[in-house]
């Protein structure tokens, strides 16, 4: 693993970041135990984004050899995990059986982006968790925030405490807390993000259709058993409005059918969120529709809105897909409220690295 990572440093492709090391040393340090068949801890690398969290993990995962691994998003992880307790209805102690399952088939098991915000995930995790570490299986995971900030002002976050810490048990703690967002490191050119004027983005949008032979000028798709209205939808991107797809109550599901099916998405008149305080109660994750017990931190007007949008960004980024936007204002500026102003960091990073993404490539998967 060390000379895969000095390799990429000394070809450019990495830069050089102290910051990395002590997470790149322990990860390479376990691998060598995982080899030898020797007890080990797992890794929870934790940090801003942009620090390479997530380029450590997949060196690590793509270096590792011989031993039964799995690589997946946690939302991913967790979607599985509600689809095998719908399977299991009925049955005694699900989730061990569930984790009997995990554990005979993957050794490591490797999560990239550890967030959770529904209250559904955050229920079930300490009895999963519990029944995964007890078959031994070994967690290699990234987040933006130590264990102790995750689920944080949640829903009956007290019964949380036991997954935190598990975590803090089974998986050393590493910081990836340098000053650069590598992220940046090819500059941030908007190809993809239009500003007011939504000539640009009409233009962008007819241009990309022509790579495809399958188009529609407005028509309602079916996205998890209901009805949307789209602006444009072809056999390979799509094309809403933004209150259309971030305004109405949405599940992750919906984001991972649309990021599975399109490469490519349009995303139309996104305004500026968290501008206004609002009174009103804010949904707990996507489409739960809990109200929190008790709300630290102001709510902001279209806060639930940016929730899904995350939730978007997420998705698409995460299977390699392409987002474009039109835009009120510029991407800086794009979430001013408090509430998830943590959260949306991590989103405008991914979206500034989307600009260097080839969109006829995405076209063409």
């Amino acid at each position: 693993m060390l000379q895969q990572y000095q390799a990429q440093i000394q070809s450019g492709k990495l830069i050089n970041d102290v910051a990395q090391q002590h997470a790149l040393n322990y990860l390479t340090r376990l691998q060598e135990k995982l080899v030898n068949q020797k007890p080990c801890s797992g890794a929870y690398l934790y940090g801003p984004v942009g620090r390479g969290k997530s380029m450590l993990m997949d060196l690590f995962f793509s270096t590792l050899d011989n031993i039964p691994k799995q690589r997946l998003h946690f939302h991913h992880f967790m979607a599985l995990v509600h689809k095998e307790l719908n399977q299991l209805q009925g049955a005694a102690n699900p989730l061990q059986l569930i984790a009997d399952t995990w554990a005979n088939k993957t050794k490591v098991l490797c999560f990239d982006e550890f967030f959770v915000s529904d209250i559904g995930d955050a229920m079930i995790m300490a009895r999963l968790f519990e029944h995964l570490f007890k078959n031994g299986l070994v967690l290699v995971t990234t987040s933006n925030c130590q264990p102790d900030q995750l689920y944080r002002n949640g829903l009956q976050r007290d019964r949380f405490l036991p997954t935190i810490e598990l975590l803090k048990q089974h998986c050393e703690l590493m910081s990836v807390h340098g000053h650069i967002d590598h992220r940046f490191n090819h500059g941030f050119d908007p190809n993809y993000i239009f500003i007011e004027d939504p000539r640009p983005f009409d233009d962008a949008l007819k241009n990309a259709r022509q790579h495809s032979t399958s188009f529609k000028q407005v028509f309602n798709i079916d996205i998890c058993n209901r009805q949307v209205a789209t602006l444009c939808c072809t056999s390979n991107l799509i094309a809403f409005d933004f209150m259309q797809l971030c305004s109405a109550p949405r599940a992750t599901a919906d984001y991972m059918y649309l990021a599975q099916n399109y490469p490519v998405i349009f995303v139309k008149n996104v305004p500026q969120m968290g501008v206004l305080a609002d009174d009103k109660h804010t949904v707990q994750g996507i489409e739960d529709g809990y109200k929190r017990a008790q709300q630290s931190v102001q709510s902001h007007q279209l806060d639930d809105e940016a929730r899904r949008f995350i939730a978007l960004v997420d998705e698409y980024y995460d299977q390699r897909c392409l987002v474009v936007m039109h835009c009120a204002v510029e991407l800086q500026l794009l979430y001013v409220g408090k509430q998830l102003a943590f959260e949306f960091e991590r989103t405008k990073s991914r979206l500034v690295e989307m600009q260097n993404w080839s969109i006829t490539e995405r076209l063409m998967q």
